[in-house]
């Protein structure tokens, strides 16, 4: 049995995704961030995998919202395509999913050939270079219980996207009945650069009036089957 009071750092640097060029007519609202991210001092033993029972990720789809840091924003998703968690009595003790990369989605850009534009755009090598990289990969390390209001476990694992892997801790709220698991996240921020996904980051002294904002914000969803 062990006594925990702490979140490993950095918590919010980490599964994404995005960032933009294009301005659109009517921005985006900025989402929301979890504010208490850090779990209370609580007492706490790891989940076992033995006898543990498999799920399936059937779908997801990672939300994503980037903007300039002087200006517009745009959002839009990513597909979860598959993967695998280890659940023992409603608790994760290990699991996976992929993610990928070339299904980013611009969702509000109306005009065909903007939205076009900006997803071909991120899909390549000054974003994500999906030709090359095609999807991510989250593994699971441990997850953590959570008292907080808007998620009940703190997912720890490691992100791998273009060739780099990075820990990312996610605040998940997750319920598990007979042989469904849905799980979902509140909006959290990662940083793009941590995968060098550089384009008009500030690291590269960028003009201000050109910068595009290092953080994003993420949030998930997915359904798993019990297999």
């Amino acid at each position: 049995m062990t006594y925990i009071h702490f979140f490993r750092k950095p918590f919010f640097l980490a599964i994404g995704f995005c960032m933009l060029l294009f301005a659109c007519q009517n921005d985006p609202k900025v989402p929301e961030t979890v504010q208490n991210t850090d779990p209370d001092t609580i007492q706490y033993r790891a989940v076992s995998a033995e006898g543990a029972d498999t799920f399936l990720i059937k779908e997801g789809s990672v939300h994503w919202f980037g903007k300039k840091s002087l200006g517009d924003g745009h959002q839009g998703t990513i597909k979860v395509v598959g993967g695998m968690l280890l659940v023992n009595n409603g608790a994760i003790a290990h699991g996976t999913a992929r993610i990928d990369m070339g299904s980013i989605a611009v969702e509000d850009i109306k005009d065909a050939g903007e939205r076009n534009d900006l997803e071909s755009h991120l899909k390549s090598e000054d974003f994500f270079g999906v030709q090359k990289f095609p999807e991510a990969v989250f593994t699971i390390g441990e997850v953590l219980p959570s008292n907080n209001a808007a998620f009940n476990w703190l997912v720890v694992g490691d992100l791998n996207m273009k060739g780099k892997s990075n820990p990312v801790n996610i605040p998940v709220k997750m319920e598990v009945n007979g042989d469904k698991l849905v799980a979902n996240s509140p909006t959290f921020p990662i940083n793009r650069t941590q995968w060098d996904v550089n384009f008009r980051s500030g690291i590269l002294g960028t003009a201000k009036d050109k910068l595009i904002d290092d953080n994003i914000l993420l949030s998930l969803e997915l359904e798993a089957r019990k297999k």
